[in-house]
């Protein structure tokens, strides 16, 4: 699958108006990425938006030097002309090759719901001095993702110019870090220490979930084959 930059921009210094001493930036004109009803007075075609966002973040953790680890609602935009931005990368991470390998194996355990397999695979990732009970680590992780499967979006009645009332979804942002903590807590009480990469991976992953339940709640990532593949190839 080829993923067509056309449909994305990022925001880039401005070569003319930059100096030694000052850096201005080219501005993105649009919405949070978790706005669903701003997003769907851009386009009638949601579902595409969250894919390319997905697929072109996905595609920087597999193909690039350093991948986007900050990808928060105020950094991932709609933009009006339906394209998708990516804003502030203060904030980006690196992934190992040991890492790379083990986040493949647990993203094909997760597809399959195979949770001890998503156990192996982070044993695979991580650091431990003692021996861990693979089994147990499996069902603390299954009940981590049905806790993850239940949490949903905030819906609010809004009065509109109009005089109409529409449901504006959206997510708090402290959910996404205490699913996290809850990962890590897992983690280490099956005296596990993951690398750092791992939990700026996690958290991303995380904040994506959430924009797939708002703009493309019916969506299935692990069978949809517009989802970028291992060797996909960036245009």
């Amino acid at each position: 699958m080829q993923l067509i930059l056309l449909e994305l921009d990022t925001s880039g210094p401005s070569g003319e108006l930059t100096t030694r001493k000052v850096l201005t930036m080219e501005r993105l004109r649009g919405v949070s990425m978790a706005d669903a009803e701003s997003i769907r007075g851009i386009t009638d075609d949601p579902e595409s938006l969250i894919i390319t966002a997905l697929n072109t973040w996905t595609a920087s953790v597999m193909t690039m030097p350093f991948f986007h680890a900050d990808v928060h609602s105020g950094n991932l935009l709609v933009l009006e002309d339906g394209r998708v931005g990516f804003i502030d990368f203060g904030m980006v991470g690196r992934v190992g090759e040991k890492t790379f390998k083990a986040v493949s194996e647990l993203s094909s355990s997760m597809a399959m719901n195979d949770y001890q397999g998503m156990a192996e695979a982070l044993l695979n990732m991580g650091a431990t001095d003692a021996d861990v009970d693979v089994k147990k680590f499996g069902r603390d992780i299954e009940q981590v993702m049905m806790d993850m499967a239940r949490v949903q979006p905030n819906v609010a009645a809004v009065g509109m110019s109009d005089g109409s009332v529409q449901g504006v979804m959206s997510f708090d942002e402290d959910e996404v870090t205490n699913m996290l903590l809850k990962i890590v807590s897992v983690t280490e009480d099956n005296g596990l220490k993951l690398p750092r990469e791992f939990g700026l991976l996690v958290k991303q992953s995380l904040y994506f979930d959430r924009y797939l339940k708002i703009l493309a709640p019916g969506l299935d990532i692990g069978s949809d084959t517009r989802m970028i593949a291992l060797e996909a190839e960036v245009v």
